[in-house]
């Protein structure tokens, strides 16, 4: 083999997403080469995962290498676990047992081994063929050639789950979710949330999802069915107690509101359980997966209302905890094991011991500087839990990953230190998701990597894996915009949870803003805007609909930057030369930005439903009308 091609599988090596665990690199390659036979075992013990894997490399052989066309075929073989084997010039039988002759991989794990005569894997199970064989198609150069190597990996955690926010904007079209499980099924996801406050079309309750683009029953059924035949189980994840304001808003729930902030319902209003048992015996039978996800997180009126006098006696912990042992009762009795947030246990610790043994926790919090280590408490508890990260993507146009990345790395690594059963990231939308979720990829690959591989796999490394097996893009370039897109917030004030960016494009009080940003950052960060824009003009983005989305994300933080600049100038003219010259820089901006609003809305019409749409739209409307209005005022505040 020549140093190039030396260097070249190296490199293969070294993108492989998530990284392997063990690794052994041979001599030689192996060549897929038109009408080449894949043989899959289809015996006992082996379900047919063999042939499904087989057809599933073919497919990726394609993508990855067009014109190969490999054929399958099936062969009865007694196998002690899932496997498949390439012939080329020779047989299986030349090569050894990717087992040892001893074990079989573990759960979900793979053993594969590639060599010049051919090629054999065998999975621990149906998912661990599958992920071998994803890392098979990945480790294979567009020229049909795979380097000689042996893989041993498995999951460092059992489960890997990501949850998506559908209720305060976004419902994806299901041709959307299709994708998006199609895609966490390749990063070794195996679970799937979607969290739901009213985006669904309940038949005994249809007043709660008239007009919210939620799915239906049957929608449902397809997509949970979908999901398993892809590897990912779609947990029922079903918003019980806080974050309830858009169904208590409504007149003929109004009454079971625990105080007039219509957030929470109250464990004291008559009603609140006829209706979750309502909502839950019609949802959670949906799914087949055996656990439901019940929220119950921050109620901020805990206590506060009709509950107020059951909290002053016997304490809020124990309101809390009588609320989510009823609500767990019923998921119980649908045959689903309850899963909560654990928010509510980081101020009232002595919740732990009033809820149900079987209630599984899941502690999140979602910045830098978390202590992960608090999850030990449920370790010693004897609990079963989860630790949840954050893609930083909310409030923000792109996600900020210097947030996101550690604290994803930081959850992972506590999940491991404290034996947690999984790892949960969860993409948020407060505010309206005036963002777009290809800006969430990044997280969501750095996610599947330190819940699988190395959570602190060096940054460059991991970026370039993306670029080539998420974005497409074997250049690189694509994971340099995330990172570098992901770290042009900074406007000259401090945040928590949003980007600074976001405040400075929806600001209305033209004159009288609270947090001003400084024209040293905002010129700072404007000019690392444009430079990234003079890249993707020399580079390109990858097809639609990631290019779209990222080229808005990049525009709309541009237009930020230059709006805060222009706003600055706004305030401080002082000449009448000056205020017109500022008027009239507004007025620029504000057509830009109307612009940007409108393309927005073609945007999100192509992936997602049109309801929900609204509260992104009316932020910009208003932002360009407070533009317009200082603008034609001539003043400066």
């Amino acid at each position: 083999m020549s140093e190039g091609r030396g260097g070249v599988a190296r490199e293969a090596i070294r993108r492989l997403l998530p990284a392997p665990r063990e690794v052994e690199r041979g001599a030689g390659a192996f060549r897929f080469r038109p009408g080449l036979v894949i043989r899959a075992g289809d015996g006992d013990g082996d379900d047919g995962a063999g042939l499904a894997a087989a057809r599933l490399l073919a497919a990726r052989l394609e993508e990855r290498c067009p014109g190969i066309g490999p054929e399958v075929a099936a062969v009865s073989r007694a196998a002690p676990a899932p496997g498949l084997s390439i012939e080329a010039g020779g047989t299986p039988d030349r090569l050894r047992d990717p087992t040892g002759g001893t074990s079989s991989p573990p759960a979900e794990g793979f053993d594969l081994l590639v060599g010049e005569a051919g090629i054999r894997l065998v999975g621990g199970d149906r998912r661990g063929v599958r992920y071998g064989v994803e890392a098979l198609a990945q480790l294979t150069g567009r020229d049909g050639v795979a380097p000689a190597v042996r893989i041993r990996d498995a999951p460092a955690l059992e489960r890997r789950a990501f949850m998506l926010d559908i209720s305060r904007g976004r419902v994806p079209r299901l041709a959307a979710v299709r994708d998006l499980v199609r895609l966490l099924a390749r990063l070794r996801y195996n679970e799937l949330l979607l969290y739901t406050e009213h985006t669904f079309r309940f038949t005994r309750h249809p007043a709660i999802g008239d007009g919210s683009g939620g799915y239906r029953a049957e929608e449902i059924l397809k997509l949970d069915a979908f999901a398993a035949a892809e590897g990912v189980r779609l947990t029922p994840c079903l918003q019980t107690f806080g974050h309830m304001r858009r169904i208590l808003e409504k007149d003929a729930y109004r009454g079971l509101a625990e105080t007039e902030k219509l957030w929470s319902v109250s464990p004291e209003a008559p009603g609140t359980y006829r209706l979750l048992e309502d909502l839950l015996d019609e949802y959670l039978p949906l799914f087949r997966s055996g656990e439901a996800h019940l929220n119950c997180d921050e109620p901020i009126d805990l206590g506060e209302g009709l509950s107020r006098a059951r909290a002053e006696r016997d304490g809020p912990a124990a309101v809390f905890a009588g609320h989510v042992n009823r609500v767990a009762s019923v998921a119980r009795r649908l045959g689903k094991r309850p899963m909560i947030w654990a928010d509510v246990l980081a101020d009232h610790p002595e919740a732990l011991e009033l809820l149900d043994e079987d209630i599984v926790l899941c502690d999140w919090w979602y910045e830098a500087d978390h202590d992960f280590d608090r999850v030990k408490r449920f370790r010693d508890a004897g609990r079963e839990f989860l630790t949840t990260a954050g893609s930083s993507s909310w409030t923000s146009l792109f996600p900020r990953l210097d947030t996101a990345l550690p604290n994803i790395r930081g959850h992972a690594r506590a999940a491991r230190r404290y034996g947690a059963s999984g790892f949960i990231l969860t993409d948020w939308g407060d505010g309206g998701h005036y963002n777009f979720f290809s800006g969430s990829l990044f997280p969501l690959a750095a996610g599947a990597e330190a819940a699988w591989g190395d959570p602190m796999r060096p940054e460059a490394e991991l970026a370039a894996a993306f670029s080539e097996h998420v974005a497409g893009d074997r250049s690189g370039f694509a994971g340099a915009f995330s990172t570098r897109l992901g770290r042009l917030h900074d406007v000259g004030f401090p945040h928590f949870n949003h980007s600074p960016l976001k405040t400075v494009i929806f600001e209305t009080g033209i004159g009288d803003s609270e947090r001003t940003p400084t024209r040293e950052a905002l010129t700072r960060t404007r000019g690392g805007l444009r430079a990234l824009s003079g890249d993707v003009g020399r580079h390109g983005l990858p097809p639609d609909p990631i290019g779209r989305e990222w080229l808005w994300a990049l525009q709309a933080s541009l237009l930020a930057a230059e709006r805060g600049l222009a706003i600055l100038d706004h305030r401080e003219a002082g000449t009448r030369a000056e205020r017109a010259r500022a008027c009239a820089g507004l007025q620029r901006v504000a057509g830009r930005q109307r612009a940007l609003r409108d393309r927005f809305r073609r945007i999100w019409l192509a992936s997602y439903r049109p309801e929900g749409i609204e509260t992104a739209l009316a932020l910009h409307d208003g932002a360009v009308r407070a533009l317009f209005r200082a603008a034609a005022g001539g003043s400066n505040g």
